[in-house]
């Protein structure tokens, strides 16, 4: 072994000089073949190899994986604590199983509340998902593997965020955003998890301001520069580079998740200083992470006791209570007989789809009927299906079916292919899916027939595609939306749905028109362009639930709504019939509590009519458990909103376009605000504000003192519990600057015994009011009188506490309004 070699071995030696020593032992051929996503010259000298896992709530496509609670629940808790548990727990399984890059966790912003995403990331706020997304790091990485933090940067929305087309991608959706915006809000939690010590991010998918993320060295330039980042870019799975010379010069040191993706041993001969600025940055990464001093065992099972553990603790820190009128949870000794409605077993939605999915072991999962039922043990619980929740429908039968114009069975189909020609078959039935193998060869763009209905009442109608589709009822578009799958890889399948009310024997005309463009075609993950018309007949599901909840104490009604990658909701109202579902119920059973097991933020037209609202997300292998542990009041409600429930689809980007018709989302304009801070939430309120959340314990803090230290704030919190059960106070901090929407600047999580009274402090850097600076270009601390406030949610006034601001440094601080 030479000198130089012994260096880069050396545990004990600096880290520079250990990369400085390995890059100069590589020849130009080997330099060559780290560029084109072979690491052989790597292993040869004791350097692991970059080995992938989806990790974004859990090992994707392990068995035995821990299914832990999706990373909205996990922002929810507002724990940090809790964040680097989880963070620890899923690094360990990843390393457990064989894996030494973890592709999560997920850090982009909600921007619009229908995201398809959103329950993958950390909610819409760029402080508490910095926060979040840091705590998750440092755990992970504390097991000697690395993070690949997604999606850099502002990526907002699955609808064309590949772009479209089956034989050429068209462009990916382009993110319009001021320099003041992408560094006020979308780079902030980037930021947060380089200073923790993230080692690898992922590039987007998406435009910013016209150019690919991947391609732009601006963009790219940025961590590295401003924030002395040392680690390395990857892309995206396909499509995320467009122009690989460009995304090499601009500073994308990976070309792909595996192999070269389009780059050529030219490409790389003709950039040796990029190729040697990648290497090096590849390998500060595995050897700065621990890798290379401590290699990765045998893979074996990597779930423990312990994590599933820490899943029903995380999914209970997750439960946001929105409304308790008259103390309707937890439930008590009086609650002797209990109705359980819903989708409750097997059919709850526990993971989210795509890449952030995990496969559930059905041997260690809990269902929330399993879990109520277990808990309940002496009291009688009676289950009730009420609805079948988001799911795709029933094959619409082929007898109920007619050509247009009445002469036979079947559907009429307009097909058309690559050169242009078009032609009419006659089908069947609405269920197609194109030749993977040959997509441009034959596919369908529009269906016509008739449905002559056999039943008078409302029909559910459902379309699962992978495509873009518009469903007309008698003209009227009832179901508009895109998928790039029916399911994608795993998770919940994500079908379009609509409620159409029929009369037995009376046609209505049916008209889809089909692009299978937005779809994703992969025959060995099982995806491609798809249309499958699905339904379901009046019957007495609802009837049933509301005899269930007559004769009951109490109801819980859960109502679900899928999600994840690869499509976008199309709108907030809960899918099918679960309004009509909790109404009913609601009329039948004055306590009635229902479980919102959904993405994200839905539409609450009945909010008045029930007594109480938990929403848990989708909460992971522990849901039972987890929500059992609530309802009973076993555990606290520990959860706070992390995003904004708006209070109709007005308040949605795009206005009111009706259930379930909203406009194709193809770019944004990211400076129209995001969540609470955006002007519609300013100007007319919201439901429920980000932040809130409901306890069991009546909890208050207040600001008791104020000092300046190191330039920034230290508050001085009285946290006291006045009730009689123990409880948990998230006093939230919020920095007002110059008129300004108020921003989340801090977070503190107490928990406080019933009747005790606890001192606790919050800290807040100078940084809570900087804003961007064009002339310094960097954010900086805007001088001047400022307003922090110490609150419960981003609409509770508060406490405020002025400050003065003065050469990027806060001067004093006084508890009361600024004067001046």
């Amino acid at each position: 072994m030479t000198a130089v070699e012994h260096a880069w071995r050396d545990a004990g030696a600096p880290l520079a000089g250990r990369v400085a020593a390995l890059v100069a032992s590589l020849d130009d051929a080997e330099r060559s073949a780290i560029a084109l996503g072979d690491f052989a010259p790597l292993v040869d000298r004791g350097i692991p190899a970059p080995e992938y896992v989806d990790a974004g709530t859990g090992l994707r496509d392990v068995p035995g994986a821990t299914a832990f609670p999706a990373g909205i629940a996990l922002a929810a808790g507002f724990d940090a604590d809790l964040a680097y548990e989880y963070g620890a727990a899923v690094g360990q399984e990843a390393r457990d199983a064989g894996f030494s890059v973890l592709l999560g966790p997920t850090i982009d912003l909600a921007r619009d509340p229908r995201g398809g995403r959103i329950p993958e990331a950390l909610g819409e706020d760029p402080h508490l998902s910095g926060l979040i997304g840091a705590a998750h790091v440092r755990g992970a990485q504390g097991r000697h593997v690395i993070t690949q933090v997604k999606h850099f940067v502002a990526y907002s929305g699955e609808d064309r965020r590949t772009g479209e087309g089956l034989a050429v991608r068209g462009d990916a959706m382009d993110i319009g955003v001021s320099t003041a915006t992408l560094h006020d809000t979308y780079l902030r939690p980037f930021r947060a998890v380089v200073e923790a010590g993230a080692w690898s991010l992922m590039g987007s998918y998406n435009r910013v301001n016209g150019r690919y993320v991947c391609e732009t060295p601006e963009l790219l330039a940025i961590p590295r520069r401003d924030w002395g980042w040392q680690g390395f870019y990857c892309p995206d799975f396909l499509f995320a580079v467009r122009d690989d010379a460009a995304a090499l010069a601009a500073g994308l040191d990976l070309g792909a998740l595996g192999g070269p993706g389009g780059r050529t041993p030219e490409m790389v001969a003709a950039a040796p200083k990029e190729v040697e600025g990648l290497v090096t940055r590849l390998l500060t990464a595995l050897i700065g992470s621990g890798l290379a001093d401590h290699p990765l065992p045998e893979p074996g099972m990597p779930s423990t006791a312990a994590h599933r553990d820490l899943a029903g603790r995380c999914a209970v820190a997750a439960s946001v209570l929105l409304r308790n009128e008259r103390d309707a949870l937890p439930f008590g000794d009086d609650v002797r007989r209990l109705a359980v409605i819903g989708p409750s077993g097997e059919d709850a939605i526990f993971v989210v789809g795509g890449s952030a999915a995990v496969s559930i072991d059905p041997d260690r999962l809990v269902t929330p009927r399993a879990g109520i039922e277990a808990r309940a043990a002496g009291r009688e619980v009676v289950f009730a299906q009420g609805s079948l929740g988001d799911v795709p429908l029933l094959p619409v039968p082929t007898e109920v079916l007619v050509l247009p114009d009445g002469s036979g069975p079947g559907v009429e189909v307009e097909f058309t292919d690559e050169s242009g020609a078009s032609w009419t078959e006659v089908l069947p039935r609405i269920d197609h899916a194109v030749d993977p193998a040959a997509p441009l060869a034959r596919w369908p763009r529009r269906w016509r027939c008739r449905l002559v209905p056999r039943a008078t009442g409302a029909h559910r109608l459902s379309l699962a595609l992978g495509g873009r589709a518009t469903l007309s009822v008698d003209g009227s578009p009832v179901m508009v939306g895109s998928r790039e799958a029916e399911r994608f890889i795993h998770g919940p399948r994500y079908p379009l749905q609509a409620v159409v009310q029929m009369v037995a024997g009376q046609a209505v005309e049916l008209d889809i028109e089909y692009a299978p463009g937005p779809s994703i075609t992969i025959p060995p993950m099982g995806l491609g362009p798809t249309v499958r018309l699905g339904w379901q007949e009046p019957d007495d599901l609802i009837e049933a639930a509301v005899a269930a909840a007559a004769s009951a104490d109490a109801a819980v009604v859960l109502v679900n709504q899928a999600s994840g990658e690869g499509m976008d909701r199309d709108g907030l109202e809960l899918p099918g019939d679960q309004d009509e579902l909790v109404r009913r119920v609601a009329a039948a059973n004055p306590r009635t509590v229902v479980v919102l097991n959904t993405p994200g933020a839905v539409l609450l037209p009945w909010i008045d009519e029930v007594e109480a609202v938990l929403a848990v997300w989708y909460p992971g292998e522990r849901f039972g458990t987890a929500l059992a542990a609530v309802l009973f009041g076993d555990a606290e409600p520990g959860g706070r909103l992390p995003l904004t429930f708006p209070h109709a689809r007005e308040d949605l980007p795009g206005g009111d376009h009706g259930p379930q018709v909203v406009p194709t989302r193809l770019d944004y304009d990211a400076d129209d605000g995001i969540g609470y801070r955006s002007p519609g939430v300013r100007e007319r309120g919201c439901l429920y504000g980000f932040g809130h959340g409901l306890g069991y314990a009546a909890t208050t803090a207040v600001p008791t003192g104020v000092e300046v230290v190191d330039g920034g704030l230290r508050v001085a919190l009285d946290v006291v519990n006045h009730g009689e059960r123990d409880g948990v106070h998230v006093a939230q901090l919020y920095a007002g600057v110059a008129g300004a929407a108020p921003e989340l600047a801090g977070v503190v999580r107490v928990h406080v015994p019933a009747g005790v009274r606890i001192a606790a402090h919050a800290v807040v850097g100078a940084d809570a009011f900087a804003r961007w600076d064009a002339v310094a270009a960097r954010r900086r601390p805007v001088p001047g009188g400022h307003e922090l406030r110490v609150a419960t949610s981003s609409v509770d006034p508060g406490t405020p506490i002025a400050v003065r601001v003065e050469n990027d440094e806060v001067l004093e601080a006084t508890i009361g309004h600024n004067s001046s």
